[in-house]
């Protein structure tokens, strides 16, 4: 089931966050920012109370994906830079947990969030590590368009990643 974030999914999301730190060990090539050490519970309630904060106020739209009464994936839209000049853009992330992908979830998050950004955002936009071939093939078929390479823009360790550049019009 896909629907908008609750107050209730805070542990559900830290703990799929947490469970990234140890898919890395396994999967250098894992395709998302990582902090050099896995953050404290305190620092990840208060970056929950944030997004939920933000997405209460209408700068970020934000839906998960339920499985078996629990919460399997996030996918956010954060508005730019709020009361600015650039508040018509979204930037979207996406996380499923490990044993839940390839099964149309990352499909069915995008898709709602990007109906539910349709009246906040004009464009939407998205980085996404060059190495992963299967979310650039998704991303496209939902309509990114390619807008530019940033090269080693990821540091990991002694390796460097270049991040293809997206986005996405109403």
């Amino acid at each position: 089931m896909i629907r908008t974030l609750r107050w209730e999914d805070m542990n559900d999301i830290v703990s799929n966050y947490y469970s990234f730190y140890d898919e890395l060990k396994v999967d250098p090539d894992f395709g998302i920012i990582f902090y050099p050490t896995k953050p404290d519970y305190e620092s990840e309630i208060a970056w929950f109370a944030g997004l939920y904060r933000d997405m209460l106020l209408g700068d970020v739209v934000a839906v998960v994906a339920e499985e078996d009464g629990r919460v399997v994936g996030l996918c956010d839209v954060h508005r730019t830079r709020p009361k600015s000049e650039l508040s018509h853009v979204g930037v979207l992330g996406i996380t499923i947990r490990r044993g839940y992908r390839d099964r149309g979830i990352g499909t069915a998050m995008i898709e709602k969030a990007l109906e539910l950004s349709r009246d906040k955002f004009e464009i939407v936009r998205l980085d996404v590590f060059t190495v992963n071939s299967r979310a650039i093939a998704l991303y496209r078929k939902l309509g990114f368009v390619e807008y530019g390479i940033f090269p080693a823009s990821v540091k990991r360790g002694s390796r460097y990643y270049d991040q293809m550049m997206m986005y996405y019009k109403f």
